[in-house]
């Protein structure tokens, strides 16, 4: 299954300062181009960044519109 908005994802690669294995959630996909945007959370699930990833840069955690 391809991602989707609202996904719960992990990074698999550092970037913008956030080490892989960062936890977020996708809020945004660029339609036609495998990109999306991800709101990063800190450790207490608290929004602290919003990212641009390629989705073979994430891996999903829970399909939340299943």
């Amino acid at each position: 299954m391809e991602i989707q908005e609202r996904d719960i994802v992990r990074t698999l690669v550092d970037r913008e300062g956030f080490l892989k294995e960062s936890k977020g959630v996708v809020v945004s996909i660029y339609y036609g181009y495998p990109v999306c945007e991800v709101e990063i959370w800190d450790k207490t699930n608290y929004l602290i960044d919003v990212i641009t990833y390629k989705f073979d840069e994430l891996e999903v955690i829970e399909h939340t519109n299943e």
